[in-house]
Order: C-alpha cells, then structure tokens, then sequence
C-alpha cells in the first residue's frame, strides 16, 4: 500500500504554530485508509447490517454516512464495530438564515461519536444567493465547531460545486479566518474538477495542506460534460490521473483517511464496489 507519512499540523508562522499547539487530534488513521461514501454502499436500498458486511469483506476501512438521525446512527454504529470498521465522516450541512442552521437531533447524535475518531463532515450554505456571507459563514461554522467539541469531536469542512464553500481553497480562507485551531478541510477531487482546478489541483493540495484533513477520490476526465459523467467515474475509469493526487498528498505529508466518491455511478453497487477496491490497490502501490 501506499505511505503517506504524517503530516505534521503546524503552520510557518509562530503565531499560528502556538494556535494549533492547543489542538487535540482525534485517532491517528494508518496509512491511506481508504473509506467508501455511502452512496455506493447501497444508500437507501441495503441495511447496515449489508453494507458493513460488504466493505469488510472487500477491505475497506469504514464508510462515511449522510446524517439522517440519532436512531439511524445507533444502527450504523453497532454495525461497523461488529467489523471493526470506522465512521470516518458524518455528512450534513450548514445553512443560512432563515433555514435553521443545522439538522434536528444533532445535539443528542453527536454524543454517540465520542471516541470513534469520526469528523463531522460539513457543507456550508447549500442553495445561498449569490454575495458576500462570509460573517454568517463564519458564525454558523463556529456553532457548529462548539457543538461537536462537547462530545470531543472535529469538525471538517466539505467543499461542496454550487454551496456557498465550493473549493478547498475557499475552505481554507474560512477555516483560518474562523481561528478554530482544530477546524479541518478537505480536498474533494469530483468538486475541485468541477470548479476547474483540475490542472491545478497539487497547488491546491500543497495550499491547504496545513489544514488538511479528509480527502475524496474518484476516476475521472477533467473536461465538461452532461451533469457530473466526466466528473466522477468509478475509480480507475477516465483519464485525470488519480496517482499524482497520491504522490502530491505524499509530498506534503498527509495520512489521513481518503474516501471514495460514487455519486450517480451506474451500475451494481458490489460490483463497483470490487472494482474499486481493485483499482486503489494498484493506484496505491503503483504511486512511487
């Protein structure tokens, strides 16, 4: 497999070295643990029970799941440490007034998180009219931040193509500005593509990477195309070459989790979910 060696969490100014001095880490991951979205875990259609059964069986090292309710994650939860299978990130969105600005039950969901290295995996301002609403940003973020540091919890940004943070690097300029020494971003390969920051994406990736901390991947063609097609592919499938986005995370140090996106990928779900599999171990160890 892949070494991506430790990335160390400290910035170049002293200033910022003493803030993140403070953080408290969750779990380290090993070494490119690779986790798979739900929506290629059979979302809406197979049980926990199945799906946590089908990625431990393919080798995968957990899941990450779109928030639904503190009832559903108890079930998900039992499920996944059966197997010894991780929650890598809990999916759900900040929203900006008058919407409520988080979903109902969080408050009692993210309690059964505690100690399972789980980050809460935020979007921020999906459907926001277009202008500035970087102080309500900032706000909301830092709600939420405060509320998952109760159950001892990170919370990491999710850039999101027509959210009101859609790229890693916008997620960056909110994080730092939030000064929130444990508030991570990540790199989404799909939403990076359609932003056009494909033939830039190391850039992006070495800008970032003091704050980096969930990463997605998917094959991919970096050209327009109908809906997101081009986008996302099942891992292995179109031609943008997933490998440097390895060898660029190796450079600057990061070993976290990496995640893999299915969204609105054709196909039978175990099927793609093998073939996937399949593709990461020779990505992985092909990726000098």
């Amino acid at each position: 497999m892949l070494e991506l060696p430790l990335r160390r969490w400290w910035p170049i100014s002293l200033t910022k070295a003493a803030l993140f001095a403070a953080v408290v880490l969750p779990p380290a991951a090993t070494a490119a643990e690779l986790f798979a979205f739900d929506n290629g875990v059979g979302r809406g259609a197979w049980t926990p029970e199945r799906q946590a059964t089908a990625l431990a069986e393919l080798g995968y090292d957990g899941i990450s799941y779109n928030y639904t309710n503190p009832t559903d994650l108890k079930v998900w939860l039992a499920e996944l440490g059966k197997r010894k299978l991780k929650l890598h990130g809990l999916y759900l969105g900040v929203k900006f007034s008058p919407e409520p600005a988080l979903p109902p039950g969080l408050a009692e969901a993210l309690p059964l998180l505690r100690g399972t290295g789980a980050v809460v995996w935020l979007t921020v301002g999906a459907g926001a009219k277009p202008g500035d609403h970087d102080a309500e940003a900032i706000t909301r973020i830092q709600e939420t931040v405060d509320l998952a540091a109760k159950s001892g919890l990170r919370v990491v940004l999710y850039p999101h193509k027509g959210f009101y943070v859609a790229t890693a690097e916008k997620a960056l300029a909110l994080a730092e500005r939030c000064g929130r020494a444990d508030l991570g971003v990540t790199v989404n390969l799909c939403h990076e593509l359609a932003s056009g920051h494909g033939p830039r994406l190391a850039q992006v990736i070495r800008r970032v990477a003091p704050r980096l901390a969930m990463v997605s991947i998917n094959g991919a063609t970096d050209r327009p195309g109908p809906g997101w097609d081009n986008y996302i592919k099942l891992l292995g499938e179109g031609d943008y070459d997933v490998a440097a986005i390895l060898r660029t995370l190796r450079e600057v140090r990061y070993r976290g989790p990496i995640g893999v996106q299915f969204y609105n990928v054709k196909g039978d779900s175990l099927a793609n979910l093998t073939t996937t599999m399949r593709a990461w171990k020779t990505l992985s160890t092909s990726a000098p």
